[in-house]
């Protein structure tokens, strides 16, 4: 295999995977879109190539099989209309490795968007492969119902953040516009707002149904291309091609281009629908955070789903349970202009809006009425520990459950104990 550029974050992610690897064989490695996960994998690969080992690259999507076989030269193909090499590297659809009894041989299997894995295919051919070490690749390290990977990999290693390479200049900064609350129905027509925010700069659209979808596109003429789970492979791949190319404005979809899409090109993210996944709503704002140029991102979310999953550069806690939301009051505050729809984080607005406006003031401090006297002293830590002991032990000889004690406590002290 040819030599692999890598850039320093990249170096440090192969350093931390493989000292995962001395105590774990199955390890997860999460970074964000635009991180050059591939690039990183394909370097892992030559590593274990070069060691004898033989390599199983699994993919979910067709069109992502064949643009990962062309990332890894020398990189067989497994899939249907595509005939299995000897190559000691084999890119393999999902849907084939499940559908074939006989599996390529296999030391290290790389799951790509590994927030899949906890579908059964995935479990069965991990199956087919009991002494192999496993690599997980993804953005977001939940599935969709919000479950972890736990089950499926042992150690998870954080390469990057997003507001990292977006400091290295590695990925775009990006705004965003969104309604002023979160709702299930729209603030405002998809293509009036495509027309009042993205000022013809390419888009990818995101819808909830597919005759949405085609209607959005439909109105915008020849400049947009609608595509979606059940649009032919040719039509599709053509779609896609024209966009890359500069002849497509606008790509609409529905279930399609969330994941695996590389297209540095689209700087417009259109959420004409809800999220309720925090992962597929960072999967989808991520597919326009890629560097193009000096040009900032732009996020236009007509459903308010940033006030639910915060800014598309906010620091999460990742972790193979999941991706930890930080409480409501712990979360950042975002401010937005009232004259043109932008949404910022309150800490970094400056003075004015990009458009000239003045910002809205800061939200008031919340003020609940209740008395107020003179305290001349409180109950030590000591009191306060002996007491919650005392109804701990009161609460277990009786059968009581822990609420019990909380509310006893609370009576006492005026607050709920800690921990309980």
């Amino acid at each position: 295999m040819t030599d692999i550029i890598l850039r320093p974050y990249q170096e440090q992610a192969i350093a931390s995977v493989r000292a995962a690897y001395r105590k774990h064989r199955r390890v997860l490695l999460v970074a964000p879109t635009g991180f050059g996960k591939t690039a990183t994998a394909a370097a892992l690969i030559r590593w274990a190539v070069a060691k004898g080992r033989r390599v199983v690259f699994v993919v979910h999507r067709r069109e992502i099989v064949l643009d990962t076989a062309r990332r890894i030269p020398g990189a067989g193909v497994v899939m249907c209309g595509h005939a299995r090499t000897d190559a000691p590297v084999q890119v393999c659809s999902i849907q084939t490795l499940v559908a074939r009894e006989a599996h390529p041989p296999a030391d290290l299997l790389i799951w790509d968007e590994a927030h899949h894995c906890a579908a059964d295919t995935y479990r069965e051919i991990a199956a087919q492969y009991p002494g192999a070490w496993h690599l997980g690749l993804t953005a977001t390290p939940e599935r969709a119902d919000g479950v972890g990977l736990r089950d499926a990999f042992d150690e998870i290693i954080v390469g990057a953040t997003v507001r990292e390479l977006q400091a290295g200049g590695y990925l775009a900064e990006c705004d965003v516009i969104a309604a002023t609350t979160r709702e299930s129905a729209l603030a405002m027509d998809p293509v009036e707002a495509w027309q009042q925010y993205a000022g013809g700069r390419p888009t990818v659209a995101f819808h909830r149904l597919v005759a949405e979808s085609k209607e959005f596109a439909a109105r915008l003429g020849p400049i947009a291309a609608h595509i979606d789970g059940e649009t032919h492979s040719r039509e599709r791949d053509s779609a896609l091609e024209a966009f890359a190319a500069g002849e497509l404005a606008v790509l609409s979809n529905v279930y399609v281009l969330t994941e695996g899409w590389d297209a540095p090109r689209a700087k417009v993210c259109l959420l004409a629908r809800g999220c309720g996944s925090e992962g597929t709503y960072l999967q989808m704002v991520g597919r326009v955070l890629r560097r193009h140029g000096d040009e900032r991102a732009l996020v236009v979310d007509l459903a308010g789903v940033v006030r639910e999953h915060g800014m598309p550069d906010e620091d999460r806690d990742f972790t193979l349970d999941g991706i930890h939301r930080k409480g409501k009051d712990d979360r950042e505050w975002l401010c937005q202009c009232r004259t043109c729809g932008a949404v910022v984080r309150g800490v970094a607005r400056g003075p004015v809006c990009r458009c000239g406006a003045p910002w809205p003031p800061p939200p008031a401090t919340a003020i609940e009425s209740r008395p107020v006297v003179a305290v001349a002293a409180v109950a030590t830590r000591r009191e306060r520990t002996t007491a919650l002991d005392a109804l701990t032990a009161t609460a277990r000889a009786r059968g009581y459950k822990p609420g019990w004690v909380g509310v006893r406590f609370k009576e006492q002290f005026g607050f709920w104990p800690k921990g309980l």
